[in-house]
């Protein structure tokens, strides 16, 4: 029985590994696991039984215990509509933008537009979600999607393949450059670019905006780290062995000027980046192979709220498409 309680015990530690804040938790299961001593596991003991409850238990309440925005709550439930509607999944999100905006009468509006370069056939889909329920409509909704990337709107069909051939450089290049020719023809001529000075008074914003952040903060940066890895393991449902491969990006940005912080909707926040990838060799570099890709791979954003660790705004970018 040895064996199988030492693999036991090491599948549980990698289960709780990001449940380290929850000490009496993560000691109450090993010790529930080292008082194990049925000979054989013919049927499951009283006692794994209850090493498992707590262990959900656990991952539940650190997950019900995250403080989610009225705009995070909106856009998750605009993303499953999303989903559910057209098709259109999270990873599929990479050819798109979301922005939320709050409206008088508390309803969020949920817009997800293509792309810069790809806005015309791919369209803008909006959700109106209130009370937890969000309503979503396509702004091509009804019009012809048939015959590939010949058609000018582009629906479920062409995103299918789109998300196939973004591996490949020509291809991906490909429908990038015809989604741009359906763009252009449908656009009007682009706004005048803005005098230097409007640029500088952005970046003094931008500066100014910062140092607000770093002074309401409350919270240590190692803190919202671990909000920031809860969401993205909780929301997008990670197994261990994507867990596994998650991977903190601080950036040599940080370095220079803390520029990770600063306002959002009028919020102090602290964004948080965990990037997702296979591992990359030195053979596959000496081969010039492409890095391995993996279901969920890419990179994930958080926004934490630096007062109170309230998630503010997420984004998730499977780094297709030639995007990330």
């Amino acid at each position: 029985m040895k064996q199988n309680k030492e693999s036991l015990r090491t599948a549980m530690d990698r289960r709780l590994s990001f449940l380290d804040e929850l000490p009496s938790c993560r000691a109450a299961v090993q010790q529930r696991i080292a008082q194990e001593e049925e000979p054989e596991m013919k049927k499951f003991s009283l006692g794994f039984v209850i090493a498992m409850a707590l262990v959900l238990v656990s991952v539940v309440g650190v997950a019900a215990g995250l403080l989610l925005s009225p705009r995070v709550t909106a856009a998750q439930a605009a993303d499953r509509a999303l989903e559910a509607k057209y098709g259109v999944t999270q990873e599929m999100q990479t050819f798109f933008y979301r922005t939320e905006e709050e409206l008088d009468d508390g309803t969020i509006k949920v817009t997800y537009t293509g792309n810069e370069g790809m806005q015309y056939p791919l369209g803008i889909y909006t959700a109106l979600v209130k009370n937890g329920k969000a309503e979503i409509s396509w702004n091509h909704d009804g019009e012809n999607t048939a015959g590939g990337y010949d058609a000018e709107i582009w629906g479920l069909d062409q995103l299918k393949v789109m998300m196939a051939e973004s591996t490949d450089e020509k291809k991906k290049m490909a429908f990038l450059e015809r989604a741009k020719e359906i763009t252009d023809a449908h656009s009007t001529p682009e706004p005048v670019i803005a005098p230097m000075d409007e640029f500088q008074m952005i970046y003094y914003q931008a500066d100014a905006d910062k140092n607000s952040a770093l002074e309401a903060r409350k919270l240590t940066e190692q803190e919202m780290f671990e909000i920031g890895r809860e969401f993205i393991i909780s929301s997008y449902g990670l197994n261990e062995e994507q867990v596994s491969r998650l991977e903190l990006h601080t950036g040599s940005e940080k370095e220079n000027g803390n520029w990770f912080y600063g306002i959002l909707n009028g919020k102090p926040c602290f964004l948080v980046e965990y990037l997702l990838y296979m591992p990359y060799t030195t053979e596959m570099e000496i081969k010039g192979e492409e890095r391995p890709r993996a279901e969920k791979d890419g990179y994930y954003i958080v926004y934490i709220n630096v007062e109170d660790g309230t998630v503010e705004q997420y984004e998730y970018n499977s780094a297709l498409g030639g995007i990330g």
